[in-house]
């Protein structure tokens, strides 16, 4: 198996754990704050998945297009939070539906910007897997768990 299927298949195997997790959530569980100390619902999470997809997405193109300039703005100070706090306000006012498709579109977006580089340089791999089985599985070693707890407390006291 080559490098780009081997990155292919941890990115998928990551993305099914992703989907099991959340399969079974009602609306208003996936709309729940508490998953992170920041005040977070899943559906923030979708939505800070599908905008980090979408911004390696701009960045294989330019890969591909040979325009890309090497930057990484996430390794200059604060940045990374500040986008995440952007993205986080910006998911609070998208309808749920509205979150799922764009983490849909953007994964969709992310994968066939992969799939269109002429070769996968180690720039190309570590912008691939950073964004994606890198960042889904670091999620959900926190999800998982609040997963759990959701399920925990939809069954009631007799579950515990």
């Amino acid at each position: 198996m080559g490098r780009r299927e081997d990155l292919l298949r941890r990115e998928a195997e990551a993305w099914a754990r992703l989907e099991r997790a959340t399969a079974d959530l009602s609306d208003t569980e996936l709309a729940r704050p508490g998953y992170t100390a920041e005040g977070w619902a899943i559906r923030d999470l979708w939505w800070h998945l599908a905008a980090w997809c979408e911004d390696t997405t701009r960045v294989l193109g330019e890969m591909r297009d040979a325009t890309w300039d090497g930057t990484d703005p996430s390794s200059r100070p604060g940045w990374t939070d500040r986008m995440n706090a952007e993205w986080f306000e910006r998911s609070r006012a998208m309808t749920l539906d509205e979150v799922g498709d764009a983490l849909d579109a953007a994964r969709r977006g992310h994968l066939a910007a992969f799939g269109a580089l002429p070769e996968v340089t180690a720039d190309a791999e570590e912008w691939f897997d950073e964004t994606g089985a890198i960042h889904f599985e670091a999620h959900l070693a926190d999800l998982e768990p609040w997963v759990e707890r959701l399920h925990a407390e939809r069954a009631g006291p007799a579950a515990t």
